[in-house]
This record gives C-alpha cells, structure tokens and sequence, in this order.
C-alpha cells in the first residue's frame, strides 16, 4: 500500500472517531440518580448502539438500584445487548420500567429479555415497552416469562401498532396465573384487534385474581359493538377495582355498545377513579344518558375524566352528562373533553354551574375545542374558574370558538384573579378572532401571575395578530420566567374567508 494511502487511511479513521466523538457530545444524556433510583429518558435521540453504550457506561457501577426508569424507544438501536447486561447487574431491582420499543431489534433479542427477566426475581413492579418488536413467538417467551415471576403486583405491558389480530392476542393469557398482581395495564393502541380478539380480554379478566387498578387503552382499533360487549362481560368480574381507565377512541361504538359498557362500570361502585375515553365513535346522545346514569351510581369517585370528543354527541348528551359530574361528590380532579359538540353560549353556562359546585378541585382540563361558545361562553367559562379555591393544575383549551377580544380577556382576568394560584397553567386560545389589543391584554394579566406559578403556556396561533405586534410581545415577555408564549400569525384574507 503506497504510504499517501495510509495517511488518507489513518486521517479517515481520524475524523470517523473524532465525528463519532462529536455526535456523542450532542446527546444530553440526562441521567437522575437519587439513591438507589436512576432515571434515563432518551426517547428519539437516534443515539444508535454506541450512544447506548455510553449511556450505559454512566450508571452500570450502581449495583444497589432498586428502581430503574430506561425509556429508549425510537433510536436506532439494533443491539440492546449492553443495556441488558447492565441491568442484569442490578440484584436488588424492585421497580423496572424498561421501554425499547420502535427501534430494528433483532428476534433474537427476545432470547436475551426473556433471560433477563428470569434473573430479575426480585421485582414486585414492571413496565415493559415492546412496541413493534420480536416475532408473536418472541413476544410470548417473554409474558411467559413474565407471568412466571411470583412476586410482581404491579404489570404494565405495551404493545403498540403491534399485530395482535386473530388469536395473537392469546399470548397474553398466561398473565392470569399472576394471582399475586393488583395492577395491570395493558396498551395496545393500534393493534389490529377486532371483536373476536376481545373474547380474549375478557378471559383474562374472567380468570385474573381481583385487580384494584386496571388500564385497558384499546385506541385505534375495530371492536365494535360485540368487542364491547366481551370487554363488559369482562369488567363484570373486576367489579371490586377502585381505578379504571378504559381509552377507546376510534373503535366504532354505538350508542348500544355504550349502553352494555356502562351498565357495568355503573356497577363499578367502589371506583375512587374513572378516565372513560370514547373520543370519535358513534355514542350519541343516548349513549351519553348511559354515562350520565352510570355517573349517577358512583358516588365514591373523586378522580373522572370524560373524553367524548365527537360530532355526533350532541347538546342534549352533553347536559346529561354535565348535570350527572354537578350531582356527584366533591371531586379532587375533573378532565372534561368535550370538543366538536356544539354546545355552545349554554353549554358554558352549564359548566360554570358545574365549576360552582365542583369548586375544590386540584386538577382541572377542559377541552372545548370548536364548540361555537363565543364571548359570552368564554365569560361563562372564565366566570366558573373564578370559583375555584384549591387548584394546582389547570388546562383550558378554548380553539375554535369565534372568541374575540372580550372573551379572551375575561378568561384570562379569571385566571389573574383566582385566590389560589395554580403551579401550572396551560391556556390555549388558538383559531380565535383576538386582535392586537386583546392579546396585549391577555399577556398583561397572565405575565402577572408568572411569579406565583412553576410553569405558564399561552397559545395565540391563528389569531388576528399583526407581524408588528406579535414581534413586540415576543420581544417583551421572551425573557419572562417560568412562561412560555406559542404565537405566530395569519394573513389578512383570513378572517374575511371565515
């Protein structure tokens, strides 16, 4: 080999070393380790099998953890090899959360993660992200596996866009010898299940011992009405659990599907928590008197978010269900989405009077996206804030709602003027007719409160601000702790096309 050819090699070899050097130094590697707990969330850096490596390397002496939070979803890795061994290190492990999902694993890591688990005899709690990853036979070494380890209480499992269609989703039935486990979720969002496939979730809760948690997210799948149908025959005999949480967007329910699944849940009189989302199916307004008479019997409940986000819903639904959350006991907590349903200047009346007596609450998300409330609804709104006296999280989103300037401002001095200022807030005002002086006015009242607060968002996209004026507010409160202003805007036709 002529010697140029060498120098062009070793300079080659150089800058590849030198550039992987680089790359690593622009991953922030946020690792928290206190005590003999490590948290690591790297999801979609693309750091690829030596940024694991290097990850690895920073907290592979900490043999005593009893807690580990790993979230490497989304990042190239074709070999966790290293992450697995370093976690097999770990003898006292009692908590794993490991997510690897969506990277181009080989199947013969399935191998590798099974015989990790069976070293980890230890853990009484495990969440394990395998998004897309292994092959069905892969998939179920590892719950075997899983379903073997006698002291785990607390299981989640997810399994995202991964094929479980047909009798796949019978791999995970071995989970019902866990008689030990009081928890389980299981998320399996955009899995290809159909109404057959439910006959296996209901088994399994047939079969499982009696759960006080259960999580079922079943989003972006075809159930139907007899997938519903199965999944309550199931609920049937979990009608001890105290938190519920069953997320089923996008599965063409019927307003008759709603009926059989909440004659149950309105069984499920011990709930402390119930997170109900049928966002996008056909509940209509009957269905909605079924959640509303469900509501009814739950009388225990201090945790409820409703998501019911659909065209077909209907005013009539909406107030049955409003007049079920005015009627139940002081909650600590209320998510409410109910977006596209037209409600209108009522419908915000109708939940100020909610807000009034639900007036303790800790955590409050309203989502009232495109439901034409105007300024008076935004009044209302604001009004209903005005009564609260515990709040330490509030979310309202208010996009789409022919808001002008009075609207906007009298939400924002509601905000302002509540005695007891939340630690984060979140206000999203979007697609709305909010001029210069209004946004001006809305950033007035809101900046005055960023001292009180750990954290504040403002969203103002599609408004009617000028470049001139959106430059100046930028400008002015870039620099504001602890706030977070999202604006950009739109041409003059726009609101003439309105």
């Amino acid at each position: 080999m002529q010697l140029s050819h060498i120098i062009w090699l070793f300079f080659g070899v150089l800058l590849a070393y030198n550039l992987k050097l680089y790359m690593d130094s622009k991953v922030q590697y946020d690792i928290k380790i206190d005590g003999n707990s490590i948290s690591i969330n790297l999801q979609g850096k693309s750091i690829g099998n030596s940024g694991l490596e290097v990850a690895c390397k920073q907290f592979q002496d900490f043999v005593n953890v009893t807690k580990l939070e790993a979230n490497f979803n989304l990042n190239g890795l074709t070999n966790v090899q290293t992450l697995l061994l370093t976690i097999s290190r770990f003898k006292r492990l009692q908590e794993l959360n490991l997510q690897i999902g969506n990277n181009p694993i080989g199947n013969s890591t399935a191998s590798n993660l099974q015989a990790l688990l069976i070293q980890l005899q230890n853990l009484e709690s495990l969440s394990l992200g395998l998004d897309t990853l292994f092959t069905h036979q892969g998939r179920s070494q590892i719950i075997k596996s899983i379903s073997e380890m006698k002291k785990i209480h607390t299981l989640q499992i997810s399994l995202i866009n991964t094929d479980l269609g047909g009798n796949q989703i019978d791999m995970l039935l071995p989970i019902a010898e866990m008689r030990q486990l009081k928890s389980l979720e299981l998320i399996l969002m955009g899995s290809n299940l159909t109404a057959p496939s439910t006959k296996s979730l209901q088994t399994l809760l047939y079969k499982l011992p009696k759960l006080e948690h259960l999580v079922l997210n079943l989003y972006g799948n075809r159930i139907l009405v007899d997938g519903v149908d199965d999944l309550s025959a199931g609920l049937y005999h979990q009608k001890q659990v105290k938190s519920l949480e069953l997320e089923l967007y996008f599965n063409n329910i019927t307003s008759n599907g709603t009926e059989t699944l909440m004659s149950v849940t309105g069984q499920m009189t011990n709930l402390t928590k119930l997170h109900l989302g049928l966002e996008f199916n056909y509940v209509e307004e009957e269905g909605a008197k079924h959640i509303a008479k469900a509501l009814g019997n739950l009388q225990h409940l201090n945790d409820l978010s409703i998501n019911l986000a659909s065209k077909n819903f209907g005013y009539l639904g909406y107030e049955a269900v409003l007049q079920a959350i005015e009627k139940l006991p002081i909650l600590d907590s209320l998510q409410l989405i109910i977006g596209i349903n037209k409600c209108g200047t009522r419908g915000a009346d109708l939940l100020k009077k909610v807000l009034f007596k639900q007036n303790k609450l800790k955590t409050l998300v309203l989502d009232y996206t495109e439901n034409y409330i105007g300024d008076a609804g935004a009044s209302f709104i604001g009004e209903g804030l005005t009564y609260q006296k515990a709040l330490e999280y509030l979310k309202v989103t208010l996009n789409f709602n022919s808001i002008s300037d009075r609207g906007a401002i009298d939400v924002a001095k509601s905000i302002h003027s509540l005695k007891h200022q939340p630690k984060y807030i979140d206000l999203r005002l979007s697609q709305n007719k909010i001029s210069d002086i209004g946004s001006k006015e809305v950033l007035r009242y809101l900046s005055n409160v960023t001292k009180a607060v750990d954290f504040l968002e403002l969203e103002l996209l599609g408004t009617a601000l000028t470049n001139a004026t959106r430059d100046d507010l930028v400008e002015t409160y870039k620099n504001l702790k602890n706030f977070n202003f999202i604006v950009d805007t739109a041409p003059p036709s726009y609101w003439d096309e309105q």
